[in-house]
């Protein structure tokens, strides 16, 4: 095979509004963003990707600052590289390029995605081969208030939509917000069961003091309840040995990996592509949690079809994803900008088995979502 070097690469932003308004810990939303990404090789295969954060708040990028890290900084460094060494333009980004996670992932993706088309294989071939097939998925209950929480899962389980729950949590003080979450899991009690995501909120001192109310409602996981910094805190509820606490924000390089490995801080991983700089530092991630005993779970920037299909490509070759996944990104959007959307039934998110991340945008939808250029009217 002749060399196929990259041509050219083009980016957009898009906005595609929710089904319902989500609350997180910082802030109620009601449509998401997106920046999407196509590399063109030379001999005319098209990569796609896609980069979406939680919000600027959750760890200080956005699609806007991805979009203008990839224009201004990845682009001229790949340009005429070879599709086939990833490795070497992935570290070249490294070297050349500070922090910048989800701008790296949102590439790496779409490097993927043509090299995967190129050799007409699923992107999780390239990664490593299957583990399963299909990964569980749990929603996230974020209506802001119990009463529609506790509706809204009983609906998911009646629909045959989703079987486990989580709670977006963080908006009230810890007290009363641990205080609605056990509220919420007796209303479902013998029907299913919550984990509780505070993204960071939470003091230690409320923490401990739940914890008992917590195990004997059975909470599945605690994720993330203090701030990333209190390394120390979330080892000492570790060592509770009551509800199991997951890492999150204070979970997002290798690096991070083994330090709260080595200070047993957390029970299980929240893996997230983005948020490590793509899908092979993610697997690294799941190694070293492997070998220190520590479960996984497979976050969401909450991403669409596209995103989400590299989540899936990477946490289908991890064995210890003991936890499931919360890949509901496609199910909460109003619309999906791909031809297909990924298929969830029964609880389960479905691997596509078509050449590279397996799926195709859909080039209507994105002109509709497309942000307009101040000034600009779209026809």
């Amino acid at each position: 095979m002749s060399v196929i070097k990259i041509n050219m690469i083009y980016t957009e932003l898009l906005d595609i509004p929710i089904k319902r308004p989500h609350q997180f810990s910082t802030e109620k939303v009601l449509e998401k963003s997106f920046v999407l990404i196509k590399i063109e090789l030379s001999n005319g295969v098209v990569g796609i990707g896609e980069g979406t954060t939680p919000g600027i708040w959750w760890n200080g990028e956005s699609v806007e600052t991805m979009k203008l890290v990839i224009d201004k900084y990845i682009h001229p460094l790949l340009i005429n590289e070879d599709i086939t060494y990833i490795e070497r333009i992935l570290q070249r980004m490294n070297r050349q390029i500070r922090a910048n996670s989800f701008a790296k992932a949102t590439v790496e993706m779409a490097l993927f995605d043509a090299l995967g088309k190129l050799y007409k294989v699923p992107v999780h071939q390239l990664l490593g081969a299957l583990y399963q097939d299909r990964v569980p998925v749990r929603w996230a209950l974020a209506t802001g208030e119990d009463k529609g929480d506790i509706q809204e899962a009983k609906a998911c389980i009646v629909n045959n939509e989703y079987v486990n729950f989580k709670t977006k949590s963080g908006k009230e003080p810890p007290e009363d917000d641990a205080k609605r979450n056990l509220r919420i899991a007796e209303g479902i009690n013998g029907i299913s069961s919550i984990g509780i995501d505070p993204n960071g909120s939470w003091d230690r001192n409320t923490t401990i003091k739940w914890m008992e109310h917590f195990f004997e409602a059975g909470i599945d996981f605690l994720e993330q309840p203090l701030t990333p910094y209190d390394m120390e805190g979330a080892a000492m509820l570790v060592d509770m040995k009551k509800v199991p606490i997951m890492a999150d924000e204070s979970l997002s390089t290798v690096e991070d990996a083994y330090t709260l490995a080595k200070e047993k801080a957390a029970n299980i991983f929240s893996l997230k592509i983005h948020k490590s700089g793509g899908m092979k530092n993610t697997i690294k991630i799941a190694g070293i949690a492997e070998a220190a005993g520590i479960s996984c779970f497979g976050g969401t920037s909450l991403e669409s079809s596209i995103g989400t299909a590299a989540c899936l490509h990477a946490f289908v070759t991890i064995s210890n994803l003991d936890f499931g996944s919360e890949l509901f990104g496609p199910r909460w959007l109003a619309d999906d900008p791909v031809k297909q959307p990924l298929t969830i039934k029964n609880g389960f998110i479905h691997i596509p088995d078509k050449p590279g991340l397996g799926v195709e945008i859909d080039e209507e939808k994105v002109e509709k979502y497309r942000r307009k250029e101040q000034g600009e009217v779209i026809v």
